[in-house]
């Protein structure tokens, strides 16, 4: 005796093994939509799961400048050089449009650029060509928080600021 199992006839022949040719269409229509839902959704848990935005091909200015002040950039960085007076400290870093100005003539800006944001500029003094202009203390590495990708589309927008 069965209680309160209602089969209706179009779902028997498919729970019995035996397939119509409308089952069949209906399971490879489910089929497909679930395929693509799953893969929606793994997308999603991927990018929910990275802690990393989800960038089109081309991320725009504002995606990038949303980037930049959830990775802690704008903690040294600031877009233009502020105005300081003889006495103020020096800045932590150098501006983007300082940064762009200074790498806008030269061909391995941005490879140069993106290996500095991901592993840093020492402070060792080997590499101190912003003596002078920005306190002593070096870039630190940024390659546990900033992936490969996300450092070069910040260094092409860092170079757009120059003038």
């Amino acid at each position: 005796m069965m209680n309160d199992v209602h089969l209706s006839y179009s779902a028997t022949p498919a729970l019995c093994g035996v397939a119509t040719t409308a089952s069949k269409s209906r399971d490879r229509s489910r089929k497909a939509a679930l395929a693509k839902t799953g893969c929606s959704l793994l997308l999603t848990l991927v990018v929910v799961m990275s802690g990393q935005p989800a960038f089109a091909a081309n991320p725009t200015s504002k995606e990038i400048d949303e980037l930049a002040s959830a990775k802690g950039c704008y903690l040294c960085h600031r877009a233009k050089p502020a105005r300081r007076n003889p006495d103020d400290l020096l800045p932590s870093a150098p501006s983007w449009q300082d940064i762009a100005q200074k790498y806008r003539r030269q061909k391995d800006a941005e490879d140069r650029l993106t290996q500095i944001v991901l592993e840093g500029s020492g402070n060792d003094g080997k590499d101190r060509h912003w003596k002078g202009k920005v306190s002593e203390v070096g870039m630190f590495p940024n390659s546990q928080e900033v992936d490969e990708s996300q450092a070069k589309n910040l260094v092409h927008w860092i170079l757009s600021f120059a003038p």
